[in-house]
Order: C-alpha cells, then structure tokens, then sequence
C-alpha cells in the first residue's frame, strides 16, 4: 500500500503479484490489482506472471474476472468474454444455470453507494444467502467507467438462469450514486433492477473520504485546507450546476452531496424500485438491516446462515480525520445543509 499512496505503481503491482504467488487463495491483491491504475501495455507485461500464480490452484471466480477484465483491456475481446462466462458460472449448480448460449440479463440489484458507507460491509451479508449471487470483483464500475465496453461484454458477467428470479444477481459500485450519467444508462440497460443506497451522516463520509484518499492515493495536505477549497468551488456554483455535478477533487464534500444524487436516480426510476438505508444503522444492529434490505428483495430469511456473523469490512485503522468543530458547523449548516436534512429523515 506505501507504493500505491506513493504513486510507485509498478512497484506495488509487483508487491500484489508477490503476495498473491505467496498465497493465490488470498483474494486481497486480486482486488487490489483489480483496481491499479496500469495501461493495457503494461497489463500485458504482468498478464503471464498473473496467469502463473492463478495457475497455482483450481480455478476460481475472482481470478478469472481479473483475467478477463484485462484480456479485454488488451483488445482481445472474444476471449475475454468466454473467460467472463465461464467465471460467472463457475460453482453455481447445474439446476441453475441456463445453456451456455443463453445470454444474462444482467445485474438484478445494484447497490450504488455511497463510498465510505458499508456497502462492501452489505454486499458480503447479502452473499450469504443461498438466492444471492454477488459478482465477485463487486465494484464492475460498467456503468461509469467502462461503459465504453459495451452491453454484451456487461452481460457476460452474470451467471445466466435456467429460470430467471431463481438467483439474485448482484454488484456494488459505490460510485454509481454521484455519476450523473450512470442512472439514465441503469434504466435504459436494467429496468427492473431494484436499488440500493446507504448513506453515512455527510460529514463523517467526508472525512472518512479523504482518510481513504490520504492512505491509498497519497492525498497531501491538510483536511482543512482541502475541505475549505472543495466548499468554495460549490459556493461559487450555481444550484443548476450542483445538481449535474459529478466528481470534484478530492470529493470529499461533494461526494456528500445526497439530495442532488438521489433526485437524478428518482428522476429515472420509480420509488419502489429504490430503498435508502443508512450507514449509522447498518453498523449499530447489521442483522435488523439485513432483513430490511431482504424483504426490499423479496427474500425469504431462511436463505441466510443459522449463525451469520456480521464483521466490518474496509475498516482502517489510523485514517481517522478530525477538522476544527467550527468549521464542521459550518459546513454542515452550509454546503451539506441539504444532505444533513435528507440523512436525518431516514
């Protein structure tokens, strides 16, 4: 991670790849790489050390994902298709599956954020139910930032069913919920796909934003300095221009801007398709949330563990990041007034 935050990438691709020769069931340096900024040139240097640590164990979901993902990258399509088939429908049993032919419909239920509220935390609860499957790279971000690769390679993803409804099938993409083109693309592509979104008090999922930014991409400065620039750039902003937002470095405010978010998903789909929960609920009585979100789905409780343990997860320790009270206040009666309001109702 001390390469990543300093900007080292080919050293840390080449500290994941060591851990994952080390362990290839650790799925740690999977999503790691999964998420490493590298051009396709130099993916396809690393593609035969990847191909030999996977080929240290059977065949798994995870691996197979990233293999495709960056066979794609690489301009071999065709191949990176069949390879996302045959992960998606790896370990599922055979009265589930459609034939290999039949084409996925997609994602039935996209939890879309937001970043910093436990959706990695609700996506790992909802897998353990026996009608669930979460894909297992969670974060596609198809409809951001690759869209570009169109809606075949989208739907390769997903394990097509021999009866559809049999199987929830599922990802999380945080970054869902700000993007202001994502929802229109969600409705035209998933129509019915039902929605999920957990929000975390604004200012809090602020900071804990720029811990994460501070620890994983090497963000410098103060909180305060980046905190009072970021509300500047809103203030100086029309509300026309606000509520067409998207990302606004380092997003930490921004990010945080939930009425303007939410009204472009409610402006694309109907409410009963939609359920907002909040992070502060989900970490304090998981379990209660959980059966919240399964009825939301139409799930029968039964399908989970007798015993289900609800760790936390992406918890990091030493990122915490404090900011004078004053200026909490105001900027949670300023610039987040809107989203206090909204958060505070749920």
């Amino acid at each position: 991670m001390l390469a990543r935050r300093q900007g080292a990438m080919d050293q840390a691709a080449a500290a994941y790849l060591e851990a994952l020769a080390q362990d290839p069931s650790d799925p740690r340096p999977l999503h790691a790489l999964y998420h490493l900024a590298r051009s396709a040139a130099e993916r396809a240097v690393l593609l035969p050390q990847l191909r030999a640590c996977l080929a240290r164990r059977p065949p798994q979901p995870l691996g197979l994902f990233l293999e495709a993902h960056w066979l794609h990258d690489l301009g071999e399509v065709n191949e990176a298709c069949a390879l996302a088939r045959r992960a998606a429908c790896l370990g599922l049993p055979g009265d589930r599956l459609a034939a290999a032919a039949q084409t996925s419909a997609g994602a039935d239920v996209l939890i879309l954020g937001a970043p910093k509220c436990g959706t990695t935390s609700l996506a790992a609860y909802l897998a353990a139910h026996a009608d669930v499957w979460v894909h297992p790279l969670k974060e596609l971000h198809f409809f951001d930032n690759h869209w570009s690769r169109g809606e075949a390679w989208y739907r390769v993803q997903f394990p097509p069913l021999r009866q559809e409804g049999s199987l929830l099938r599922l990802e999380a993409t945080p970054n869902y919920l700000q993007h202001p083109e994502v929802p229109s693309r969600v409705a035209g592509l998933l129509p019915a796909a039902r929605l999920i979104v957990v929000l975390r008090e604004p200012l809090d999922r602020a900071l804990s934003w720029l811990g994460h930014m501070q620890a994983y991409f090497g963000l410098t400065g103060t909180a305060e300095g980046h905190l009072l620039a970021e509300q500047a750039a809103l203030q100086a902003m029309t509300p026309q221009a606000r509520q067409g937002l998207g990302w606004l470095h380092p997003n930490a405010l921004t990010g945080s801007l939930y009425a303007d978010q939410l009204q472009r998903w409610r402006a694309a789909f109907p409410a009963h398709q939609l359920l907002v929960l909040r992070f502060e609920d989900l970490v304090a009585d998981p379990e209660t949330v959980l059966r919240r979100v399964l009825r939301f789905l139409e799930l029968d409780a039964a399908g989970l563990p007798a015993a289900q343990v609800f760790p936390v997860y992406n918890r990091r320790v030493g990122t915490d990041v404090e900011v004078d009270p004053a200026l909490a206040r105001e900027l949670r009666n300023g610039v987040l007034a809107e989203a206090m309001e909204l958060w505070t109702r749920l």
